[in-house]
Order: structure tokens, then sequence, then C-alpha cells
């Protein structure tokens, strides 16, 4: 019933009134792909995010959650004879456990590759215990 309600209210409104309405531009939403590592002292998340630019990638780390979110600008270089690439946003979100060291967690991104690095907290990395001879 909402959504008739809504046309029905869209539908009313005069020419001229529609014009001057909000344009909203609509932008893809890709969820990158992302390669995960574990070794003993961390887990490596690789993901692609091209054509971002470290100041349009957001990386957020809240309760257990990991947020990638990325914006890949479009660059003028003349008029488009042809176009493939899109502007476009990224946005991925990971569950992570508490056993990540949050304080420690560092990202680089080097030719729209994402290395984001997820130590492990200190009690629950493996370790080997040295036995002596008694």
């Amino acid at each position: 019933m909402a959504r008739n309600e809504v046309t029905q209210k869209t539908d009313a409104l005069e020419p001229r009134a529609q014009g001057n309405l909000e344009r909203v531009q609509q932008r893809q939403v890709i969820a990158p792909r992302v390669d995960v590592y574990e070794n003993d002292s961390e887990l490596l998340l690789v993901a692609d995010v091209p054509g971002v630019d470290e100041k349009h990638l957001k990386i957020h780390l809240e309760k257990e959650q990991l947020t990638i979110e990325g914006r890949r600008e479009e660059v003028d270089r003349g008029r488009p004879l042809g176009s493939e690439h899109r502007t476009a946003d990224y946005h991925r979100t990971f569950l992570v456990n508490q056993g990540i060291d949050a304080s420690k967690i560092s990202a680089e991104l080097k030719q729209g590759v994402l290395r984001l690095h997820l130590p492990k907290a200190e009690g629950i990395r493996p370790r080997q215990i040295e036995v002596k001879a008694g």
C-alpha cells in the first residue's frame, strides 16, 4: 500500500513542479573482491579497489564489524569515445572476532590494491613452549 501512496503523490505533481525536484545521482555500489590470509601473527585482507585514491578510502572498525568504503572518482580525460568504467562506490563489511588487536591495525594502498593487516592479540597467538631437561 505504501508504494501506491507514493506513486499517487508523485503522479499528482504538476509537470512544472516535477522539473524543480532534487535530482539524485545514483552510483553503483561494488563489493570489492577480497582475499583473506592467516598466519601466526595476523590476518591479512587484500582487496581490489582500482581507481580509489587513499583520501577517498575509509576503513572503520566498530565493535566486531570492519567496514571498507571507497569512492572511485571520474577523471576528466576529454570527450569519451567509449567508456566501460563508471564512477562507483566500494563497500564491504566483515565480522571480526575479539582476537584482533584493534590498536595495531594498519593499511596500505598501492596501485588499486588495499592490504589491511589485522594483528592477532597476544593471548590468541600460537607460541612454542620450550621444554627443559630436568
